[in-house]
Formats: C-alpha cells, structure tokens, sequence
C-alpha cells in the first residue's frame, strides 16, 4: 500500500517540483506583468495569431485529402507504408531540419527557383510571409495524414454502405456520415498544428526571417539578446493564456474507436495522383533534399567539402564548442530527459489508464511553449546541463504519456489481478508482466522522446552555454550567422539517425501485429 502511494506522487510531485515552482518563480524575479509589453509587440500578436491560423488551414486543405487517400482508397500497401513513413519523418525531425530541406529547394539557388528562371520567371520565396506559411505546411502535413488518416481507416464500412442503400448521394455521404465521425480527430489535428505553427521558431527565422518573428522568437529575444525580462515574462504567460483557452473551446471527446473487419474502401481516384505529385514536390524533395544535404555545395553540386569542415577547427570556432563535446551532451541530455519521461509516465500512464483524470495533467507541458518551459529554469541557480536535462523531460512528457497509456490500456486487467491473487508484489508484476507486455510501447517512447530532444532548438538555445549545447541549437547558429556547410553535414548524420530509429520502429509495430 505505501508503494502504491509512494508511486501514485511520483508524476504529480515531479510537475510540481520540475514545472509549476520554477514557472511560479520566473514570474516573481522577472518582475511581474507589464501591460506596456503587451502594446509593444501588438503587431508581433497578431501576426502570430493571424499566421498560425492561416498556416493551420493550408495545412487541413492539403492533409485532409491525402488522409483519404490512406485511409479510404485502395492503395497498394508497399506504397500506403512508405507514404505513411514519409510523411511522419517531418513531424519528428526538428524545425531546423525541415528548414534546410525548404532553403535546398525554394532558396535562392534552390532547385524550383532554378527551374523557374529558366522559365522566364523570376520570383522570391525565401525571407517572404509565403516561404513561412510553405514551411509550416511542409512541416505539419504528417499531422493530419496520421490522425485523420487512422480516424477514417478505422471508420466502420457498415456505416458507409448504409448510407448508400438509402440512396445517399457521395457528398450527403461524405457530409452527414463521415464528417461527423471524422469532427474529433480533424478538430485535434487543426488544433495540433495551430499550436505548433503559434509557437514556430526556427521555421519562422530561417524562411522568413526576423520580420515575421512571432511571441515564441519575441519571448527568446527578450530572454537572451536584450535581457528585458518584464517583457518576456508578460509575452509568456499571454501565450500560454491564449493556447490554453484555445484549446478549451476547440477541445473535443477523443472517441476510441474499434478496429473494424469490415472496411468500405474507395477506388483510387485521378486527382490522387495530382495530389502525390503536389505532395512530392512540396513536401518530399525538400525531404530528401534536407537528407542529402551534407554532400551539397554551395553552388548544389556534389561535394564532400561539408563534412571535411566538420571535422575541422571551424566548429569550435563558430559554434563555441568541438564535434565531441557537441555529440557528448547531445547524447547525456536525450538519454537522460527520454529515461525520466518514461519513468514518470509509466507511473502516470498506470493511474490514468486506470480512469484517475488527474494523471492527465502531464500534458500540461503540451500547452506551453519550449522557451516558456526553458525561460521558468533561467533564474535558477543549478548546472545548466541539469536544467536542460529537465526542460527536455518536460517537453518530451506529453507525446510519451500518450504512448506509455496506451500500451498500458492493451494489458488486460485479469491479468494483472490474476498476477495479484497469485500473491506477486506490485514491482514483480510489473517487472515480469507489465513491462515485457509493453516492451514495444516503452521502446517506441523512448525513441520518439530520444529525437525530440536530440532536435529541440528554441528552449536549448534559451538556456545553453556552451561548450554545453546540443546538435540542433548548434545548426541553428551557424544556419543564422550564413555558415551552412557545417550546418548541412550534421543534418544529413541526424537524419540518417532519425530514419535508422523510425525503420527500427516500423519493424518492432509489424512484428507485434503479426
């Protein structure tokens, strides 16, 4: 009994510790609210508000069609498996990542812009608000593909083939069927991408520049550049104000829906392969592009000068740090931040699972912003490998806890009452029955967790000083002072890292379904 309530405070006295305390503190010596602030960078809210908005739609006009194509047409499963893998690779790589992909294809000296001029066009995309909206839709496409594209495979045929025996036309199907089934996971996706296109960082500055900078960049350039603390504090908890109320008016019932035998599937239809050409060019080039991108250039040739300056000197000298010690706390940071979420929320996931709401609060990060989380942990006085140790766990619990509750959900409860009865303690039967069960679960989250703090960029720039930084505040640097080289060779090493991990997860999710 002591244990169970020894384990049941484990994830709520951690958020407390870890988040609420520091979160409460940064206000405090920061210096309160400032209104001043918030009419200063009126225009910087809006256009935030405005642009996360814009990008969200874009993104549902081009996610939801290729959801149905995934998950309603008859698709060859080779291509359904490879599209599902291609189109979830931007979501997991970091902002920076996805930008230099976008720099390769729509930059000046890109591939389309090259293309273009040869036509007789001569047009800008970089550094513009239409290059800030592409790399958004780019970057959130996958959203929509995995949530809505499951909703609508899992959807029962039954319903469908109903509605056409009444004499149902395919719009009265498609509106007063499918829509109403499809509501929920639409709405959470929409709701997914306007989060994350509110609180763009690296996307925004590397396509667009400082003039389309939004709350997220406006919160870190009063943090680390100019120091006004006032003005960051206020611009933070008005974010977090903001998305929290969105998300209360636009939250829906998650609906847990049961596979079905029996699924309608439609014929593919001609404009799919209109829309996997638009979908090519404008999400999977620039993929691919990002991928190769350290044995490119400057002038888009095939070199191997990108990786020669990595192992040179001129890391240290533009990135304060050397390749080891980069790759060092890279490494200490993700392997640390990834084992404390999944302890955390396999304690929580455990309560939850078990219909106790209050273990819901690990999600609390999900509504704040990195450099949010990152700027409560700036005025307190312990190591900084520490502190970004604990803002990565923060940042990774949210997308861990989903993972962790599910697989926690697929263990029968006779089970764990048989191993009860039988008289084994709670750590034996978790040890012996819990966590071989949930062994794919666990190393799927750890995976995930892994490669997103590998990635995290806005809130480790807000506290690293190096040499203590990581792989991607390092590209950041050198892709905004204008070194790209060194940038691209490390991006296409994390990529290769990143597709290696995922194929290793495909794998592991087949082998559980056979």
């Amino acid at each position: 009994m002591i244990i169970n309530h020894i384990t049941a405070s484990v994830p709520l006295l951690y958020l407390a510790v870890a988040l609420l305390i520091p979160f409460i503190l940064s206000f405090r010596f920061a210096g309160g609210f400032s209104f001043d602030a918030l009419v200063d960078n009126s225009s910087k809210i809006k256009f935030t508000i405005y642009q996360a908005f814009l990008s969200s739609v874009l993104t549902a006009l081009l996610g939801i069609p290729g959801a149905y194509l995934v998950g309603r047409t008859k698709i060859h499963p080779v291509i359904k498996k490879v599209f599902r893998i291609m189109s979830s690779i931007p979501f997991v790589l970091p902002g920076i990542t996805m930008a230099i992909g976008f720099f390769l294809v729509f930059g000046n000296r890109g591939l389309y812009l090259q293309l273009l001029r040869l036509l007789g066009f001569d047009v800008r995309i970089l550094y513009t608000f239409t290059a800030v909206l592409l790399g958004h839709v780019f970057y959130n496409f996958p959203l929509f593909i995995r949530i809505v594209g499951e909703a609508w495979e899992n959807m029962d045929g039954y319903l469908i083939e109903a509605a056409k025996i009444d004499g149902a036309s395919k719009w009265q199907v498609f509106s007063k069927v499918e829509v109403p089934v499809l509501l929920p996971a639409i709405l959470r996706a929409f709701f997914l991408t306007y989060i994350y296109t509110f609180t763009s960082f690296s996307v925004v500055l590397i396509l667009g520049g400082i003039k389309y900078s939004t709350l997220e960049v406006a919160i870190y350039m009063y943090s680390r550049i100019t120091f006004d603390f006032k003005a960051a504090s206020t611009l933070m908890l008005f974010q977090l104000l903001f998305i929290s109320i969105i998300g209360f008016f636009t939250s829906v019932k998650r609906e847990r829906f049961e596979k079905h035998h029996y699924r309608h599937l439609e014929k593919f239809p001609l404009w799919g392969y209109f829309f996997f050409v638009v979908s090519t060019l404008l999400i999977f080039v620039p993929l691919i592009y990002s991928a190769l991108s350290g044995f490119l250039d400057y002038y888009g040739k095939f070199s191997l000068t990108n990786f020669k300056m990595l192992f040179s000197e001129d890391l240290e000298y533009l990135a304060g740090t050397d390749l080891k010690s980069m790759i060092f706390y890279t490494f200490i940071i993700a392997l640390s931040s990834s084992l404390i979420s999944v302890v955390i929320t396999m304690f929580a996931g455990y309560y939850s699972s078990k219909g106790k709401r209050l273990y819901y609060l690990v999600l609390i990060p999900a509504a704040m912003s990195s450099v949010t989380i990152a700027f409560s942990y700036v005025f307190i006085n312990i190591p900084v490998l520490l502190k970004l140790i604990i803002v990565h766990s923060l940042i990774n619990l949210p997308i861990v806890f989903g993972i962790i509750e599910t697989g926690w959900r697929n263990i029968p409860q006779s089970i764990i009452d048989a191993a009860k009865v039988d008289g084994a303690s709670t750590m034996k039967w978790v040890s012996k029955i819990a966590v071989p069960m949930m062994r794919n679960y666990i190393f799927t989250a750890f995976v995930y967790s892994f490669t997103i703090s590998v990635g995290e960029t806005s809130g480790t720039l807000t506290l690293a000083e190096p040499p203590i930084t990581t792989f991607s505040a390092v590209v950041f640097r050198l892709m905004s002072s204008r070194n790209t080289e060194i940038a691209m060779a490390l991006n296409t090493f994390y990529f290769a890292f990143v597709v290696s991990l995922f194929i290793i997860i495909e794998i592991l999710r087949k082998e559980e379904h056979a």
